[in-house]
């Protein structure tokens, strides 16, 4: 088939899909058919979460082998093997940017930019199926909810959406393929709602709750897997206080986690060439994992050893295997393993691998939760039901961490079955939220956009409002540029030719080197003696401030607070004039999005 014909085909294609949405939309209630559009998002959500699972799956069963006494050399090289090869993908393969985690999801939807490139439905699943079915550190929830989100943005531009529909489709792409790699679509609602849709209004929740739920059927018909399997006959009172400690101890190891993989992706990002990166990355993750098998992949058979009872297992595989009948050997071991995962997870990112934190974070919490319960038991202060703790701690480091106790509180219920332990879940995802929250307010996710005026908490109005500003949509650039070596003839000149009465001076590389206004030549404007003698030069002066177009918009209004002006020039980093911005033009859009603002909320 020529390209002719297949141009006719793809139109013809266009055409009858958009007669089929008109269709719909003129025969259907407004309520129907966000709907039938959330059952869509959520299947395809859903059919992204099975096929991605598969992968990983299959990689991880092929890599591991039967033989648990046997520490395998391999785990040094399989993990930067799959980095590399994740690399290599998104670099000479896709050739497209991209990028990963759900830092930049909540970023792009701040900045109300909801158009998510089409390849991001497919380029994810590929990345972080190499990344963790090859060992990778890290969990797949933030690439899979990535694509998740690329697919409801795509259904809502091919259904051109409004604004308002975009991001209820996008959310629930987020809430369907969630709930279907955790089969839990409570805590796939929830969780679009606490930490990537904020301030959404609740009339969302019924289209989210249909894509969430129809995403988790999906998984459960083509790939069912009990994630977690928690045998448990509730709780009891005198157990309270062990809860509460351990949702301190959430706390404080959340506070570990992001502090700890923050500075280590730090230390990456300073190394400018993957190679070197690569270097260092590989001997540190590789290292680990090849002393610590659990810290393989997601982590997850870790957690359901702990569940199971299952402890001498976590040593398979390892160089502890011979020592794992000693009590404390195999404590050691589980200590190091805890504060290990936040390193095998920054080491991971670090060098460049496709993934998130929700699993590291699950996995460090079950970890928390058994050394607690093991240690208590072990000294005979009291007897714990140590599987309550194992599941319990994942949802407090989860709160912790995250910032987001609801959705933690309903998604270990959900996957783990243990609804009785709802009261301990809200004791202990409290007090590690608030814990955590002393020493830092802000999420794993918000934490780096708000430090850089990215975001802000959507109770927040103001600055709310403030982010969504651009200082490229408010730049003034009808000024009239004048040199500083010219002569004040030529400046009169100028001033007679243009309508504005400031005048900024550029040099020959186009950099600001100062400012004029008419009132400043006023008094020697009319004396033709002075053309030929006075400079620009001699007549300039430095502006109140100088703005940087990177700038965010509290620190340019903070500027104009300080320095009481009305107009004030922006440069870009190397301090090229670009125009000026003026208090009336912020003021201007201030008003028009606070009012879009109002109708979205």
């Amino acid at each position: 088939m020529n390209s002719e014909a297949k141009n006719g085909s793809l139109r013809l294609v266009k055409a009858f899909w958009k007669r089929k949405v008109h269709w719909l939309a003129t025969h259907t209630s407004e309520r129907n058919y966000q709907i039938i559009v959330a059952i869509i998002i959520g299947l395809l959500s859903g059919l992204a979460a099975v096929v991605l699972k598969y992968i990983v799956v299959s990689l991880r069963n092929w890599i591991y082998g039967n033989d648990p006494s046997h520490w395998n050399i391999w785990f040094v090289f399989f993990p930067t093997i799959g980095i590399l090869l994740g690399v290599f993908y998104i670099r000479y393969v896709l050739r497209k940017p991209m990028e990963v985690g759900i830092v930049g999801l909540i970023k792009t939807i701040s900045k109300r930019r909801f158009r998510i490139p089409k390849y991001e439905t497919y380029a994810h699943i590929i990345s972080s199926s190499l990344t963790v079915g090859f060992g990778g550190s890290v969990g797949l929830e933030a690439p899979l909810m990535r694509t998740g989100s690329a697919i409801g943005s795509n259904v809502a531009s091919s259904l051109h959406a409004v604004h308002r529909r975009q991001t209820l489709y996008l959310g629930c792409g987020i809430a369907g393929s969630m709930a279907a790699i955790f089969n839990s679509p409570v805590a796939g609602v929830l969780f679009a709602f606490e930490a990537v849709l904020t301030g959404t209004a609740l009339y969302s929740f019924i289209p989210l709750l249909i894509a969430s739920a129809t995403g988790a059927v999906l998984a459960r018909v083509l790939y069912y897997e009990q994630l977690f399997y928690l045998p448990t006959t509730g709780w009891e009172a005198e157990s309270i206080p062990y809860f509460i400690l351990l949702g301190v101890g959430s706390g404080l190891l959340s506070t570990f986690m992001m502090r700890s993989i923050f500075r280590i992706q730090k230390f990456f990002s300073d190394w400018k060439k993957q190679r070197y990166k690569t270097l260092i990355g590989s001997l540190l993750l590789g290292g680990l994992i090849f002393l610590f098998p659990p810290l393989f992949g997601e982590g997850y058979d870790t957690v359901n050893l702990l569940l199971q009872g299952s402890y001498p297992e976590l040593t398979n595989h390892s160089i502890f295997y011979q020592w794992s009948d000693s009590t404390w050997v195999f404590l050691a071991f589980m200590v190091l393993l805890l504060f290990m995962k936040s390193i095998a997870t920054a080491a991971t990112l670090g060098m460049g691998g496709n993934g998130g934190v929700f699993a590291p974070a699950m996995f460090s919490g079950a970890v928390l939760g058994f050394l607690l319960a093991y240690i208590v038991n072990l000294l005979g202060i009291a007897e714990l039901h140590t599987q309550d703790f194992v599941a319990v701690g994942m949802g407090g480091v989860l709160s912790g961490l995250l910032k987001i106790p609801l959705t933690s509180i309903f998604l270990i219920a959900e996957i783990t079955g243990g609804y009785l332990l709802f009261v301990p879940l809200m004791l202990v995802s409290a007090t590690s939220y608030f814990v955590s929250h002393y020493f830092e307010p802000h999420s794993f996710f918000t934490k780096q956009l708000y430090l850089k005026g990215l975001w802000v908490p959507s109770h927040e109005k103001d600055r709310q409002v403030l982010k969504h500003m651009d200082l490229y949509e408010l730049l003034e650039n009808n000024f009239s540029k004048v040199h500083p070596d010219e002569l004040l003839g030529e400046l009169i000149r100028v001033i007679s030719q243009c309508r504005r009465n400031l005048f900024p001076i550029v040099d020959d590389k186009g950099r600001l080197v100062g400012i004029l206004t008419l009132d400043d030549v006023r008094d020697i404007m009319f004396k033709p003696e002075m053309y030929n003698q006075v400079k620009v030069r001699d007549l300039m002066y430095d502006p109140p401030a100088i703005l940087s177009i990177h700038s965010p918009m509290e620190k340019v209004m903070d500027e104009f607070e300080r320095t009481q002006a009305w107009n004030l020039p922006v440069v870009d980093k190397d301090g090229k004039y670009l125009g000026f911005v003026s208090k009336s033009s912020i003021f201007e859009k201030y008003r028009e999005l606070l009012r879009e603002v109002s109708e979205d909320a």
